[in-house]
């Protein structure tokens, strides 16, 4: 199969680590455009207790500016390397959801993403998002187990 374009969801845990490396790996062998998404979720999993107010707005943009710092980071680390061809997304919402929202507006080839080593009863009913990705994703996933930095 040839790749033209790799997502790679990352995040603040290390949990990612492994995948992003793996995805740039992929990426720099086979010429795809690498995208690294951040998902930030914290907004939409506490939606219950969020208000309209000033304060509440603040957090939000915080969380936002922190998940971009992220990306830049890592996208400007890549290209250190010598890598080329990458590009970031920041995304507000549930994480499963928007991964695959940017798999199909890019037109992606694979989702390289990090799930941690768990049961396939604990993927099937642990609400995990690396099994709802595999499940709605318009391209193949490669699961890089993981495990989060201490």
């Amino acid at each position: 199969m040839e790749y033209r374009c790799i997502v790679c969801p990352i995040d603040d845990t290390g949990l990612s680590d492994k995948a992003e490396e793996t995805a740039a790996y992929l990426s720099g062998l086979t010429g795809a455009r690498l995208i690294l998404v951040y998902v930030m979720h914290k907004w939409h999993d506490s939606e219950i207790l969020v208000t309209d107010s000033e304060e509440w707005g603040k957090i939000h943009q915080r969380w936002l500016d922190d998940g971009r710092e992220l990306l830049d980071r890592e996208a400007e680390r890549l290209r250190a390397r010598g890598m080329r061809n990458i590009k970031t997304e920041l995304r507000d919402g549930e994480t499963a959801y928007e991964i695959i929202q940017i798999a199909f507006e890019q037109h992606a080839n694979l989702i390289v993403m990090a799930t941690e080593r768990a049961s396939l009863v604990e993927k099937l009913f642990g609400n995990s998002v690396s099994y709802n990705v595999t499940n709605n994703s318009p391209c193949p996933v490669l699961w890089v187990y993981s495990e989060p930095r201490e």
